[in-house]
């Protein structure tokens, strides 16, 4: 249980994060033609019939708030995949949560499996999100994503 100042505010829960100025429409249908474009050998699985979607510059807004890149890696316990599952979590436990925001699965240099968080912004771009430090940026081109659960 947090007891001081420091402690809530690094605690704070996605409830206490400030919803979205602005929401777009994008359609199911839009959204799997967006990422088999950037994605063609990906596995994709979509879970909603409807999305909705925001600015890059309102997502980086939220993780501001967010407190999930502030956790302690831990290999094999608290590691790549349970930090995007995290920012998942608290995504889609907030206002934020119609947001195209999903999961990927890749393989970085040397073959190693690697799970970050994806996003498409509403001029329909596709972003990756690193939880453990909240970077946004394109996938990198050495990249082999394999599975997106959205």
């Amino acid at each position: 249980m947090c007891r001081n100042w420091i402690c809530n505010l690094l605690c704070r829960k996605p409830s206490s994060i400030p919803k979205p100025y602005y929401l777009d429409d994008i359609s199911v249908s839009e959204v799997y033609t967006i990422l088999k474009a950037e994605f063609p050998n990906c596995q994709i699985y979509l879970s909603d019939s409807k999305y909705k979607t925001t600015s890059v510059i309102e997502l980086r807004r939220f993780l501001s708030h967010d407190m999930v890149d502030k956790e302690q890696y831990v290999s094999q316990y608290f590691d790549c995949d349970d930090f995007s599952f995290s920012l998942l979590g608290n995504i889609t436990n907030s206002e934020w949560g119609s947001l195209p925001f999903g999961l990927l699965w890749t393989e970085i240099e040397g073959g190693v499996a690697h799970a970050v968080n994806i996003f498409i912004d509403d001029n329909r771009i596709v972003h990756v999100i690193e939880p453990q430090d909240d970077s946004v940026f394109s996938v990198p081109g050495n990249w082999k994503p394999y599975l997106i659960v959205m």
